[in-house]
């Protein structure tokens, strides 16, 4: 007997889900819309899907996306917000959320998103790259490095990446690592005309201006709208002395970005450089483009009436421009002003002594009421001062009491010229490193016969001459702020000083003066002349040729020499 035929059972086959495809289909055409950048269409795509699964996260999304993409933040927030409720632990929902907040100005809440994201996905490269930008914009420039190089660590081509490490780098000085950096991007990208504008700028503050200078020109021939590199190029010119060529880049800067504040800051330093006061100190105003004002309430004064009003003069940038342009304040005070100084604390016991004024705060303490208030450096402005019209009477600050008799007990040497020497300044000025003599080149001058040097640094350069054991004597264990160095000047027989602001303390207090100028010099100085009409007890030796410190050391030497002899002469005579 046959055995029975099996009969073959069908395949089973699962229903088909028509919805799902008709889904996934959809999302097939929002993906490929949403490439070509066509919001309008991705929308109403994203629509038809919710219309099918009003819970489909990536279509609520992608709708948050084409909102925002739409410049509809408010939308954006709200549809990506409903995917999260979806998929909470889907890292690039948070990424994208941090930037809908972040065009809300919602920064703190945009930095949470950022994070979370981070935490979700710490190699989410996009994100890396975002917080190095928050870490930048809030100046925490290692936390910033930090991430870039997460960031590149994942993507070593990142040429954003790249950039904003370099300029990381940049903010700190590291000046090598920031040309590194840029160096990359410009082998990943050679025709972006930005890297060679910051490697130029890296170079420039290493002292390297000829190369920079052939940067900068490689950003123009990329990009000869390139603002930035004009000016760069108006400064570079400066600092090598070129300074017609200066001017003209100036201008082609200004004529490619008329409110470009950097060039027109450049603009009016030329003016008051070359002695154009008229329009220099009008123009000097300008200088709130690039620089942060002090939040005030009160008007800006400029000269009107004052009538007994209280009026705030206040600090607004280095020690030397505040020392430099106290000298008006008791102008202001017989103009009929109640005048109240704002200075930094180290300026406070000195600046005490002006003449005229009414009160004195450290800046960051509360202010006595006043009515309208003027930083410092707009005073020429608002006095209408020329060259000819410089309130130049010396001195117009004084060392306190206490000061001057600290400083007499001091153990002075009786027989032989003293001689205040300052070689460096504030190491974060931009162009410290042109206007500071090298401190070994200095020394040479410390075995002169009959000549006693005394240190006015503090801090790290004071530290650095302790190493050497040379034969300049230490004030720092003396000093606690300016009105102790002052008082040590009224000790001595000449300051010899780069630009800094002993320069400018030792010109207020009437006391010999010699400043060492680098070519390129800031424009209180003017150029090429000799004395200066700011300070009348000042004499100017500049550098014959950029970088030439070893001819200005030499001619100190001489005159140094010709003046101990004529002290010693004068020692030995009778009285």
């Amino acid at each position: 007997m046959k055995p029975a035929r099996a009969f073959a059972q069908k395949p089973q086959h699962p229903p088909r889900d028509e919805k799902a495809e008709k889904i996934q289909l959809l999302m097939t055409m929002v993906l490929r819309e949403y490439g070509a950048e066509r919001m309008a269409e991705v929308e109403r795509l994203c629509l038809q899907i919710l219309a099918l699964n009003v819970h489909h996260a990536d279509a609520l999304y992608i709708l948050g996306m084409a909102s925002f993409k739409t410049g509809r933040f408010e939308v954006a927030e709200r549809m990506i917000r409903r995917a999260l409720a979806v998929h909470p632990q889907q890292p690039y929902y948070h990424f994208n959320l941090s930037n809908v907040l972040r065009a809300l100005n919602r920064n703190e809440e945009s930095l949470a998103s950022l994070q979370h994201s981070i935490d979700l996905k710490p190699d989410l490269v996009d994100a890396l790259y975002n917080m190095g930008n928050y870490r930048m914009s809030e100046k925490k420039y290692e936390e910033a490095i930090s991430f870039y190089k997460r960031a590149l660590a994942v993507k070593p081509d990142y040429v954003d990446a790249l950039c904003n490490l370099g300029g990381a780098y940049r903010q700190l000085m590291r000046l090598d690592e920031a040309a590194d950096a840029f160096r990359q991007a410009i082998a990943l990208a050679p025709k972006n005309a930005d890297n060679y504008c910051n490697l130029g700028d890296a170079l420039h503050v290493q002292g390297k201006i000829a190369e920079a200078v052939e940067l900068y020109k490689q950003t123009l021939a990329l990009n000869p709208k390139h603002f930035k590199a004009c000016n760069c190029l108006c400064n570079a010119s400066f600092d090598l002395g070129n300074l017609a060529d200066s001017v003209t880049y100036c201008e082609q800067a200004l004529a490619i970005k008329p409110d470009f504040g950097d060039a027109l800051m450049n603009q009016c330093l030329l003016q008051l450089l070359l002695g154009d006061y008229a329009n220099g100190w009008r123009n000097y105003e300008v200088r709130w483009k690039v620089y942060s004002p002090r939040a005030f309430n009160e008007p800006l004064w400029l000269g009107a009436p004052l009538n007994g009003a209280g009026i705030v003069l206040y600090a607004e940038q280095g020690l030397g421009d505040s020392l430099q342009f106290l000298r008006y304040a008791p102008m202001v005070a017989e103009a009929g002003g109640r005048v109240i100084l704002d200075l930094p604390a180290n300026l406070r016991r000195l600046a005490a002594q002006t003449p005229g004024i009414s009160a004195l705060v450290a800046t960051g303490e509360p202010l006595p009421p006043f009515v309208c208030r003027t930083p410092l450096m707009s005073l020429p402005l608002a006095f209408g001062t020329t060259l000819e019209t410089i309130p130049a009477r010396v001195p117009y600050l004084f060392a306190p009491k206490d000061a001057l008799q600290a400083a007499a007990a001091l153990n002075w040497p009786t027989k032989g010229l003293r001689v205040g020497v300052a070689w460096t300044g504030n190491p974060s000025h931009p162009k410290n490193r042109a206007r500071s003599v090298p401190l070994d080149l200095l020394t040479t001058l410390f075995d002169l016969e009959g000549v006693h040097f005394f240190s006015l640094q503090i801090g790290a350069p004071e530290a650095e001459l302790k190493a050497r054991k040379t034969r300049a004597i230490d004030l720092e264990p003396f000093t606690k702020d300016m009105a102790d160095t002052a008082a040590q000047m009224m000790q001595m027989d000449l300051i010899l000083s780069i630009d800094t602001s002993m320069a400018h303390l030792a010109g207020a207090l009437g006391r010999p003066l010699w400043v060492m100028l680098n070519k390129a010099p800031d424009w209180r100085w003017l150029l090429e002349r000799e004395d200066c009409p700011w300070y009348p007890t000042a004499r100017l030796i500049r550098q014959p040729r950029q970088g030439d410190w070893p001819a200005v050391i030499e001619r100190v030497r001489a005159e140094l020499i010709e003046l101990a002899a004529r002290k010693k002469v004068a020692e030995s005579s009778p009285a």
